[in-house]
């Protein structure tokens, strides 16, 4: 298993394990018309905007495993409060390799960056019904902050926000977990 950081190269690669471990995901959560509005042309040219104009302070990281694509990650900084906070945008991985530690590295990798980058706190949004996914940040101190309705565009999903205080604290206990199973 090998994380590195993505570039405009990975874009096709990253849109791809979007769409397939969304679709993995959410299918039988989110309304049918989702999935025919986040395709992979869709997906494709949303990643290639991402690298020709980074956001800044945002970074994606891809999961290789045998020389293959089978995940990613994405986070962004929100600097407009009294405290940086750290957020991660996405974590992805195709269902086959889920269970094998790589959600957990790649979940340190993004921590750490956001720590490089003056982060103190970090939060992420989950889908409601995505309870693999909050238990995981449970098991790993995340806290339960709030819950809202995501604008879309396609779909109002009902999410919960989880968060750490400590973006290091975070970054060493994935770091921890991912290294001894």
């Amino acid at each position: 298993m090998a994380i590195r950081r993505a570039t405009a190269a990975d874009a096709q690669a990253i849109a791809a394990i979007h769409v397939a471990a969304y679709d993995e995901t959410y299918r039988g959560l989110a309304p049918p018309e989702v999935f025919e509005g986040l395709n992979l042309e869709r997906r494709t040219g949303q990643w290639r905007r991402f690298f020709a104009e980074p956001p800044p302070d945002a970074a994606a990281f891809v999961i290789e495993q045998d020389g293959e694509p089978v995940g990613f990650g994405s986070n962004g900084i929100d600097r407009s409060g009294i405290v940086t906070i750290g957020w991660i945008k996405a974590v992805y991985l195709l269902k086959r390799v889920q269970g094998q530690g790589l959600g957990l590295a790649v979940l340190a990798t993004l921590a750490e960056d956001l720590a490089a980058k003056d982060a103190r706190e970090v939060r992420l949004d989950v889908a409601v019904g995505n309870d693999r996914a909050e238990a995981f940040y449970q098991r790993l101190g995340g806290t339960l902050l709030s819950s809202q309705i995501d604008p879309g565009p396609i779909w109002k999903s009902p999410t919960r926000t989880y968060g750490w205080n400590d973006v290091a604290a975070l970054a060493s206990a994935a770091g921890r977990a991912a290294r001894h199973g």
